[in-house]
């Protein structure tokens, strides 16, 4: 399994005909049982990426110790915090708490599984197909076709605020994670490195801007600035595709009617 050669590219096919079909199936249900829905994939995931990461930890060859792989790290805080994200918030109790979850789920977690299904770690290429580790592609595949799913069900309909306010909740997620790395590098592991915050990891676009910068946490701060036309760009697009399901919704009640 390595990023852009057959089996790669079939699997995101599989993943994209995946999102599509469950679309389909639950546009016109009423919104429990489209959150429902959505709620088991979301489920679903996470246990793909505990089983995935116990297997990990149990086996040394692979250089992945649970000391540097508690839930922390943002594309697993976001595995986690989907179940969440698609069933609460509907009603009105909380509800700007969970329009903030929803944006972080929906702009930087469906960009941080896309880049990682595109641009993984060098420990995830080249592993056999038919094993655990193709898991590491599809739990982070899943983690942008569940939060688009989240949108063109129309459970969530994000502004342009949402997007940027995304920013601002990240950045507030980040400084929440860092004293829970300091405390964990400084009594379980000094190599802990959660949200990436003490050095980039083979993550490209953090190696790019630790070498112009390369001190611990500020390094990361002009991400904030270099993903906003991003998020803006992902809004529209976002705007795009429910107009497009919306007119097909009404072409199909028209047909049957």
């Amino acid at each position: 399994m390595t990023p852009l050669e057959g089996p790669w590219a079939a699997l995101l096919a599989l993943l994209i005909l995946l999102g599509a079909t469950i679309h389909l199936l639950l546009r016109r249900r009423p919104e429990r049982t489209r959150r429902l829905g959505l709620l088991i994939l979301a489920v679903s995931n996470a246990a793909m990426w505990a089983v995935f990461t116990a297997d990990r930890v149990q086996h040394p060859e692979f250089a992945f110790p649970w000391s540097q792989n508690w839930p922390l790290h943002f594309c697993t805080i976001v595995t986690y915090g989907l179940p969440f994200a698609v069933w609460f918030g509907s009603g009105s109790r909380g509800r700007r708490f969970w329009r903030a979850v929803r944006a972080l789920m929906v702009f930087p977690g469906s960009l941080a599984g896309t880049l990682a299904l595109v641009s993984p770690a060098a420990i995830y290429e080249g592993q056999p197909v038919w094993s655990l580790s193709t898991l590491f592609y599809v739990v982070h595949g899943l983690n942008a076709v569940i939060p688009t799913l989240l949108v063109s069900l129309g459970v969530f309909r994000p502004r342009i605020t949402d997007a940027l306010l995304s920013i601002l909740w990240f950045f507030a997620l980040a400084i929440a994670v860092l004293p829970i790395t300091l405390l964990a590098r400084t009594i379980v592991d000094p190599a802990a490195n959660y949200m990436y915050l003490f050095g980039p990891e083979d993550a490209e676009i953090l190696v790019m801007l630790w070498n112009l910068m390369p001190i611990p946490v500020v390094y990361e701060l002009p991400l904030l600035i270099l993903i906003a036309p991003v998020f803006v760009i992902m809004w529209a697009v976002q705007v795009g595709v429910r107009r497009i399901a919306s007119l097909a919704h009404g072409a199909d009640v028209t047909a049957t009617a």
